[in-house]
């Protein structure tokens, strides 16, 4: 591997954790529209969230917030990934939590829990204004 591709990767790899994280809200709403049946699905969503909104309208939020943060992470936007960030935390932090009251344990409560403590700490660094002063694009 090249250095400049090394200092690249070093100086964006905030960027690709976000990015991550859209693919998974993205995966698990597709996931679940598609297997709606499946023992992750009725771990993840029908444990606690019926209890407040229909699971399609839950599979519905997990694509269009890891849509929303793919593309605002194409656009570069500060404020937008601010805000994308702040959505796909606020969402996977309350996956986390229903797994975690409501479910048995499975892979999927690692996950949400590791992907919204990246989400949380993307936040913390736009706020902060480190990603606009000492992370250029």
């Amino acid at each position: 591997m090249s250095i400049k591709l090394a200092k690249v990767l070093r100086k964006r790899d905030h960027w690709f954790a976000e990015w991550w994280s859209s693919i998974l809200l993205i995966s698990v709403g597709i996931y679940g529209f598609c297997a709606p049946d499946s023992f992750i699905i009725q771990q993840s969503f029908i444990d606690g969230f019926l209890k407040i909104i229909p699971v399609h309208l839950w599979e519905c939020l997990f694509v269009s917030i890891g849509f929303f943060q793919f593309l605002v992470l194409s656009s570069e936007s500060f404020i937008g990934r601010g805000v994308a960030a702040f959505l796909a935390s606020s969402l996977l932090i309350w996956g986390f939590l229903n797994i975690l009251v409501y479910g048995e344990w499975h892979f999927s409560l690692i996950a949400w829990g590791v992907f919204s403590a990246i989400n949380l700490y993307a936040l913390s660094r736009i706020l902060r204004g480190i990603e606009r002063d000492y992370e250029p694009f």
